[in-house]
């Protein structure tokens, strides 16, 4: 129950709200009429008519965006309003997949609005109708596969579901691979293999994040005794493997004691694992991640700062954190054969990483033209489908054979 709701009466022809207005609160119909407008001027149409009982203008309440349509009153009318302020309070008490799932329906569900929108304004009726089906149809489709990943991702670690692929890293000059990036994936019994991409933001707004990052520390961990063997790196260099932490993870008070007790009972020295962030979790959680990263690197792991260009780090975060490797995007990296902007991303960001004593590791290298150009720029390592794909652990000495 919402407590505080206040009442408005509307004469006939009343606007409630204009296209562009703050989307500041929503509204029930207690009595009468509104219809929806979509369009400006003369070419303004109805694509909508509420009655009692109805809600609308939810959309702009809860995703804050400006309304994409107009409100009024078709006969006298009587509004309950709903303040903004008074759902987030409610929002806020939620369960955090709840809250997850609520932004991810609203931001479909507002596209589907828009591209209805114009579709009613464009086409005839069966046309309209349909567009509307289509894209209902289609956000159903998403709200029950997020359902159902959201539902099933607390059983996977326990059903075994969860599984490494590992994907080498190679030495620019020698072509020796260094180590290997552990990737997640989710094997699930229904919808296939599930990229990381999908269920880890899920993860993140649960505790679960946890139990799966411990999960993966371990695995990796426990596989470097088999993976360490097929590297070859150059004089000096220790091979390493490298693991992937969210930022709540990398912000947890327990994070710093896991991965030391973790090495320790597998019995793997601790410059031979490689952290790897990317630099939003720097920037929502700098004060712990900070001082976690300082920990860890005094006790010898190796710290990555992951897809460099695409976040929001500044120059400061590179000068005072404990940085020994900088990965440059493979947004840029596929880039580069344009030239352009990317091209010179790449080469800014190099020369950035060498004048701070960083190595320099380069992401979504697929040819050996860009190969080429990247070690003459100076870069020291490569990652990209060039050299291998990520690969289940027991696919990895095949590979590193055929390599040698």
């Amino acid at each position: 129950m919402i407590e505080g709701l206040s009442r408005q009466a509307l004469a006939a022809d009343a606007v409630v709200f204009q296209a562009g207005d703050p989307g500041d609160c929503a509204y029930v119909i207690e009595d009468g009429c509104i219809e929806i407008l979509a369009g400006t001027g003369e070419a303004r149409r109805r694509v909508a008519i509420l009655s009692r009982g109805a809600m609308f203008g939810e959309v702009a309440l809860l995703d804050g965006l400006p309304r994409t349509a107009t409100a009024r009153a078709v006969v006298a009318t009587t509004l309950v309003r709903i303040e903004r302020e008074q759902v987030e309070g409610l929002i806020k008490r939620a369960d955090p997949v709840i809250r997850y799932l609520l932004k991810l329906l609203l931001s479909r569900f507002r596209s589907v609005q828009d591209q209805a929108a114009g579709d009613l304004l464009a086409r005839d009726h069966l046309a309209r109708e349909k567009a509307l089906s289509e894209s209902t149809l289609n956000l159903q489709e998403a709200a029950t596969r997020t359902l159902t990943l959201v539902r099933d991702l607390g059983h996977a670690i326990d059903a075994g579901q969860m599984e490494l692929f590992y994907q080498p890293l190679v030495a620019y000059g020698d072509g020796g691979t260094i180590g290997y990036e552990a990737l997640i994936r989710w094997r699930h019994p229904i919808l296939g293999l599930v990229s990381p991409m999908e269920f880890i933001s899920l993860a993140e707004k649960t505790d679960l994040i946890h139990r799966i990052g411990r999960w993966v520390m371990e695995r990796a961990t426990a596989d470097w005794k088999d993976l360490k063997p097929h590297c070859r790196p150059g004089p000096g260099v220790t091979p390493f493997m490298s693991i992937n932490l969210s930022a709540p993870e990398l912000a947890d008070a327990g994070i710093v004691a896991a991965l030391g007790d973790c090495v320790a009972r597998h019995g793997v020295p601790a410059p031979e694992i490689r952290i790897e962030l990317t630099e939003t979790i720097i920037v929502e959680n700098l004060d712990a991640v900070s001082a976690n990263l300082r920990t860890l690197a005094a006790m010898g792991f190796g710290i990555a700062l992951d897809d460099f260009g695409t976040g929001y780090a500044g120059l400061d975060y590179l000068r005072a954190l404990p940085f020994s490797c900088l990965k440059i995007d493979k947004v840029f990296v596929q880039q580069m054969a344009n030239g352009g902007p990317s091209l010179e991303i790449v080469r800014a960001a190099i020369d950035l990483g060498r004048a701070l004593g960083l190595k320099i590791l380069t992401e979504g290298v697929e040819d050996a033209d860009t190969a080429r150009r990247l070690a003459e720029m100076g870069c020291d390592y490569a990652q990209g489908y060039l050299y291998g794909k990520p690969m289940p652990r027991d696919a990895v000495a095949a590979w590193a054979a055929g390599r040698d």
